[in-house]
């Protein structure tokens, strides 16, 4: 059992709960320059699941960028007058070395840029990217524990912050909540397992939604009320973070409210 009442360094509260996907909102982004494209050189692609891939790109100017932020990444499309972007978030650690990224890149059927991103590139070739951005981050200097809630995609900006925490030899209790379809579609379910193992103060409690019979999962259900109360445990940290899509975002902080968490500790990412 975790005591959540511990309270590491804790930063400044948010006023209200905070959905860091929309520019303009409270919270943290920087950049040591201006972001602007640059080519980024493709170190490896490695799969994560039988759709998703984590690129690993070596960039030749080095951005700082904080655990949480994101990337553009932009590509010629047949029939476009110019190029299309995505946006992709980082799930590696700026700490040691902030010059190498991992983006975490799922395909979406008949898209413009995944599926060329997790299937037609190989080591050498070059992608432009622009960034770091987004608000939606943690530092040590926020302080804890945390509750990492992620659904889909939404578990990569997660991995970046629990990496960092363990590259950084961090002691701030977490516990990250994943939900996913099902066993193979859980992205980073093995790294996660082995930070959990190795690091104590980590807890990992995978959810998968359509494999009922799957026991290598702690809830066979979506993100739910129960769920939630589960993690808590009857304490509240000092932050919560939810990232994926909008429906199960404010579902959850409806609940965590509903439990008794501050508004104010909550902070948001959607992924549309």
């Amino acid at each position: 059992m975790y005591d959540w009442s511990v309270d590491a360094s804790a930063g400044s509260m948010i006023t209200g709960l905070s959905d860091l996907s929309a520019p303009g909102n409270s919270g943290r982004e920087t950049t040591l320059t201006r972001p602007h494209w640059q080519p980024g050189e493709v170190i490896e692609v490695i799969d994560q699941t039988p759709d998703a891939v984590t690129l690993r790109l070596r960039l030749p100017e080095p951005t700082e960028f904080l655990p949480g932020q994101y990337y553009n990444v932009r590509l010629a499309a047949a029939g476009r007058t110019r190029p299309v972007q995505r946006s992709y978030s980082v799930s590696s650690s700026p700490f040691p070395d902030a010059s190498v990224i991992d983006l975490g890149i799922r395909e979406i059927p008949d898209g413009l840029v995944s599926p060329r991103l997790v299937r037609g590139l190989s080591s050498g070739d070059r992608v432009d990217v622009r960034g770091p951005a987004g608000r939606f981050t943690w530092t040590e200097a926020d302080g804890g524990p945390l509750l990492l809630v992620g659904a889909g995609s939404g578990v990569v900006p997660l991995v970046s912050i629990v990496r960092y925490a363990a590259a950084s030899a961090l002691t701030i209790p977490m516990r990250l909540v994943c939900s996913s379809v099902n066993f193979e579609s859980a992205l980073y379910r093995e790294d996660l397992a082995r930070l959990a193992d190795s690091c104590g103060w980590l807890e990992v409690v995978q959810s998968f939604t359509r494999d009922p019979d799957d026991l290598r999962a702690g809830h066979h259900r979506r993100v739910d009320r129960a769920m939630l109360a589960e993690a808590l445990d009857g304490q509240f940290p000092r932050w919560v973070y939810l990232c994926g899509p909008p429906l199960m975002v404010e579902a959850t902080g409806n609940w965590l409210v509903d439990l008794g968490v501050d508004p104010g500790a909550i902070r948001c990412e959607k992924y549309d």
